[in-house]
């Protein structure tokens, strides 16, 4: 029976990289905020044109903005410990391979949004986050990272809902971005299957015999 452990200095090396994913989360939750703020004092300025429109030329720049923009204050704090949570562990499980993640996840979510999605002004990190809760996810059974696993585990029991985000559902809800961040956080998954792999230490089981 095969008994998964992650090696001693490996464990060390990880634990050592979530203060700095839980500061990187802060920040990127943090500009979220700022910008809806400045939105709120200089209204003038309409940062929601910066959302994507699907297949509107001048929606092409949402697909890097969009992620920071939300449409009111209970749509911003739905987001924000999520997304949290999602960046920290991100970050902390798989470092290597963390900064890539994220931008395919906002690029490859976004093109896909601009190209298929309904006629709206999409906003939000909504998309960002499916797929990076779905890498987590999804990383954690392809590479056998027991603490992925869990940490999904428990995302999922706190915010279980987001399953059905996919749906088509309400009218002013980007299911569309729910659903192709989705499955840009399992395509990720499988595209990065052999980096940032744990590194588990020997271990014996019941017959004797050694597993790695």
């Amino acid at each position: 029976m095969k008994v998964y452990q992650l090696d001693d200095d490996y464990a060390k090396l990880r634990k050592k990289t979530w203060p700095k994913a839980f500061k990187l989360a802060l920040i990127l939750v943090g500009m979220m905020w700022v910008i809806y703020f400045l939105d709120f004092i200089f209204p003038f300025v309409d940062f929601y044109r910066f959302g994507i429109y699907p297949r509107d030329i001048n929606g092409l720049i949402g697909i890097i903005t969009a992620f920071f923009l939300h449409g009111s204050m209970s749509h911003l704090i739905s987001n924000t410990l999520p997304i949290l949570l999602a960046i920290t562990a991100l970050f902390g499980n798989y470092p290597t391979t963390a900064k890539k993640v994220l931008v395919f996840s906002i690029l490859l979510t976004g093109l896909m949004v601009w190209s298929f999605a309904r006629s709206a002004n999409h906003i939000g990190a909504s998309g960002v986050l499916y797929s990076l809760l779905a890498y987590i996810f999804f990383s954690g059974f392809i590479k056998k990272d027991m603490q992925s696993i869990g940490i999904s585990i428990v995302i999922a029991f706190l915010y279980g809902s987001l399953i059905f985000g996919v749906i088509p559902s309400d009218k002013g809800v980007s299911w569309e971005s729910h659903l192709f961040g989705f499955i840009v956080g399992i395509f990720l998954a499988w595209l990065y299957k052999e980096k940032d792999k744990p590194i588990y230490k020997s271990w014996e089981d019941d017959d004797g015999d050694v597993e790695y």
